[in-house]
């Protein structure tokens, strides 16, 4: 399966620096404006891509918190994460977790690489989870990763891989990714942090492999988040997770301009 928009839009971004579509107004924040199916109650499974930074769910939450849509018992966002972990790892956590509350949604990725180096598997696991959720009444949704630092071509494949599996699994995708592509490019913000391999000679040497986020990293993927669940645009909300005011405002810009650009197409 082809998806030449897709490519099309990701080599803009590695390219030419753009999100694909002009920013739009920020929008005033009301409950009213929320799509029919805005998930109150959401799951967030995955590894420490979701738990980096004390975890996406808590600087997604905060961001609704900002926009006034957060209302103690009645939403709820958690996180059941593993180190290193892909989905197939999930499926028993996952069962005892929609079994054992109501949730509305359930957002899950794989591991860094796993959806280019381990496509069957991926196929499979996110089937098993997907129909878990839905078994307990959850929406499931794939939260789409980002490429290595050093390696933004990677960005192309895991678009296609996740919109691919979005399509046959009919699951609304979280384009992170490409919103990190774009930051990337057209951001001097840097969106990632090194893990510390070892001491030599009193100097800290680090892993080759630069993939963790940074906390404009988890920021822009919870802006990511907010922009697609709520379908709002998070530009001029005051929570910042500790940046600079400037500097999470373009984050939000650039969070909301990738999800607009990435639903506009089938």
């Amino acid at each position: 399966m082809k998806f030449d928009w897709l490519r099309t839009m990701a080599l803009s971004l590695l390219c030419l620096g753009g999100a694909g579509v002009q920013a739009q107004a920020p929008l005033q924040s009301a409950s009213s404006q929320l799509p029919e199916d805005y998930p109150e109650k959401i799951l967030f499974v995955g590894n420490s891509f979701t738990y980096y930074n004390d975890g996406l769910h808590m600087h997604f939450g905060n961001l609704l918190r900002a926009a006034n849509l957060y209302e103690e018992g009645r939403n709820e966002l958690r996180m059941m994460t593993y180190s290193g972990s892909g989905l197939w790892e999930h499926a028993a956590a996952l069962g005892s977790a929609v079994t054992n509350d109501r949730w509305d949604a359930v957002v899950m990725h794989d591991y860094s690489n796993g959806p280019l180096t381990q496509w069957q598997r991926f196929v499979a696991s996110s089937d098993e989870l997907g129909e878990i959720a839905r078994g307990q009444g959850a929406r499931p949704l794939l939260l789409m990763t980002w490429a290595y630092a050093d390696q933004p071509e990677m960005i192309i494949q895991l678009a296609e891989a996740y919109t691919r599996r979005g399509k046959e699994l009919a699951a609304t995708v979280i384009p992170v990714g490409l919103a990190f592509a774009a930051a990337s490019k057209t951001l001097a913000i840097n969106l990632y942090s090194p893990d510390l391999l070892r001491f030599k000679g009193g100097e800290p040497v680090y892993e080759k492999i630069v993939k963790h986020p940074s906390m404009a990293g988890t920021y822009l993927a919870a802006c990511t988040v907010f922009a697609t669940l709520t379908g709002l645009n998070p530009e001029g909300l005051i929570y910042t997770g500790g940046l600079d005011a400037k500097v999470a405002r373009a984050l939000q810009r650039v969070a909301y301009t990738t999800v607009q650009g990435y639903q506009r197409n089938p």
